[in-house]
Formats: C-alpha cells, sequence, structure tokens
C-alpha cells in the first residue's frame, strides 16, 4: 500500500458547512476529506479502544485519523492510512479530563462522512432517552436534559430528529434541532417523510423501496452489533447519508444500461497495468448512501454492564419508522 499519509497545514483549514446538526467549531480540510471537531480526551480513548477491541463496531464509526493541535502543522492520514496513524509519533493526546468542557486547542481528526456525494443528504437522530451519564453530569445540566427528553421523542421513541439537511434541486434546506423539538410519536414519521421525499422525484418505485430497504438493513445491522456489546453511549447519534442529486443518484442505482462498445477487444497486458495503476491512485469510488453512528464525547466500554438498552430501543424505533415509510411509498 502506498504512503497516502499527507502533511495538513491548519491554516488552511476551513469551517465545516452546512452541518445536520449543529458542531460548533467543526472544520474541514480544503479537499473536503476530512471533518475536525474540538474533541474531548474521552472521545479518543473511545476510538481508540474501538479500533483495538471492537472491529465490528469500528464499522459502524468514521474512519478515525488522529488528533491535531489547531495551531500546527501536523500528520493525518486518511482512511487508508488509519492504522498506520494508530502507530505512529504523530499521533498525540490531549489532556486527559473527567471534564464535559471540549478542550479548544485539541481536534479529532475523522473522514467526512459526506465527501464524495453530489449532494449529500443528511439526517442526524440523536439517541436514546436518557442523554447523560449520571455518575459524571452536573444536576443542572441532568435537569436540562431530562427536560429535553421528556418534550421530545427522546423521551418517548428513544430518538429525535436532532437536524437534517435536504438538496432542493438549488441548494439546501437546513433543519435545525428546533425543528426536530417539535415532534412527537405520532407525527415523526413526517420527518422521514420530508428527508426521504426526494427519492420519489428521481427513482422508480422499486429502487425508491430497494435504497430503503437497504438503509433500514444497516440500521438494523448497527443495532445487531450493538446487541453483542456492552458499552453506553449518551447523545450519540445515527447518522444517515444519501445522494440528493436526482441524477447522480439514479446513476448509482443502475439507471439505464450503457450501449456495449462495439467490437470489443481483450485489452493488452500494458493497458491492463495502466488500468491497475489507475485504480490505485482513484478516490473510493461514489456510494448512494451511508449509515453511521456518530459522536462519542460520551461513550465508554462497560465490561459485566450489559448491552446499551437506552440506545439499542432508539435503532428499533428508527427501523419501525423506516418500515412504515416504505409501506407508505410504494402503496
Amino acid at each position: 500500500m502506498a504512503d497516502r499519509t499527507k502533511q495538513l497545514d491548519t491554516s488552511t483549514l476551513k469551517a465545516f458547512e452546512n452541518t445536520a446538526a449543529g458542531h460548533d467549531g467543526a472544520l474541514s480540510d480544503p479537499a473536503g476529506e476530512l471533518f475536525i471537531k474540538p474533541c474531548t480526551q474521552a472521545e479518543v480513548d473511545f476510538y481508540q479502544r474501538t479500533l483495538t477491541d471492537h472491529p465490528n463496531f469500528a464499522e459502524l464509526m468514521p474512519a478515525f485519523m488522529g488528533t491535531l493541535s489547531l495551531g500546527a502543522p501536523v500528520q493525518v492520514a486518511d482512511s487508508a492510512a488509519v492504522q498506520e496513524m494508530l502507530d505512529s509519533s504523530q499521533m498525540h493526546k490531549g489532556q486527559t479530563s473527567n471534564s464535559t468542557k471540549i478542550a479548544s486547542e485539541t481536534g479529532i481528526v475523522l473522514e467526512n462522512l459526506e465527501h464524495g456525494f453530489t449532494h449529500p443528504n443528511v439526517l442526524d437522530l440523536k439517541l436514546g432517552s436518557c442523554l447523560y451519564d449520571s455518575n459524571s453530569t452536573a444536576p443542572e445540566k441532568a435537569a436540562r436534559l431530562d427536560k429535553v427528553a421528556s418534550e421530545t421523542t427522546n423521551g418517548s421513541l428513544n430518538f429525535r430528529i436532532a437536524g437534517m439537511k435536504v438538496w432542493n434541486g438549488k441548494s439546501f434546506d437546513i433543519y435545525d434541532k428546533i425543528y426536530g423539538r417539535n415532534f412527537n410519536a405520532e407525527n415523526v414519521k413526517d420527518g422521514f417523510a420530508t428527508f426521504f421525499a426526494g427519492l420519489t422525484t428521481g427513482l422508480k418505485p422499486d429502487d425508491v423501496a430497494e435504497l430503503l430497504e437497504t438503509i433500514e438493513a444497516e440500521v438494523a445491522k448497527a443495532r445487531h452489533t450493538l446487541e453483542r456489546l456492552e458499552c453506553r453511549m449518551y447523545s450519540a447519534s445515527l447518522l444517515i447519508i444519501y445522494e440528493g442529486d436526482s441524477t447522480a443518484l439514479d446513476m448509482l442505482m443502475g439507471g439505464e444500461p450503457k450501449t456495449p462498445r462495439v467490437q470489443e477487444k481483450a485489452p493488452t497486458l500494458g493497458e491492463v497495468k495502466q488500468s491497475e495503476e489507475e485504480e490505485e491512485e482513484e478516490d473510493d469510488p461514489p456510494v448512494a448512501f451511508r449509515v453511521n453512528i456518530i459522536d462519542f464525547a460520551h461513550a465508554t466500554w462497560t465490561p459485566g454492564q450489559g448491552k446499551d438498552e437506552n440506545v439499542i430501543t432508539g435503532l428499533k424505533n428508527i427501523e419501525k419508522q423506516m418500515d412504515q415509510l416504505i409501506s407508505r411509498l410504494v402503496e
């Protein structure tokens, strides 16, 4: 594997735009491949331990590149060099703290899950009815988060729409956290319908059903993975992304068959070698959707404490919403 580490000059970082749910201070590199945000040491520790001890769950997370000090150039790696980064002396830790205050001088470097989409539609679903660790949260904050849960679908369904952005053909419509807090258990289906409405304008009904069923299967995969693990993830989110550009999405889903080239001939050895070299240099191919779990500032592995029903129940209810949506769209 070629060395794909690269020098990242922090002076070139720019604000991460059009976030579905607010990530204060989030940054991106000029190419848009990386997502960088202020982090707690606990979040860094969770990523590192997950990569070492729980590779199945690591597949559900954004690829972890390391940390950087927001003030000096450092080495970071793309997703093909994550393991090299974990062993690299350039990987460094911020100051250990039990506080929930995010260190402004240390950023966690992750893959930008929106990279590779033409116009990514993004849905951020905050998981759990309990949004905090009672052992490390001040009473005032705990009371505030309890109030949020009781007044939103966090309390009734163990998830809520924390934010979303939807491509309308010309620009993104941004739906903030207030939008999601207005739903209840009966009408939250309308939020899902709004987020996935673009599918019906660009795809055939069979393709719409296939894509939604595949996304639901990925949510179920995340749930099944967590049902075999022992952890606690307070205020983590399920992130669903799909291609909002109807032309690009139609091509990704298959589109019309292309006319075969006339007089096909076997490639020469030189042409094969050139093709392989070009493939190695290419970025990862575009995808129609992604389903990931994100935000681990308050996540820990908890051997002996059983599975995280707080989050698992939320995932089950998201699957139910997807089921209902599929039934309405394909009936």
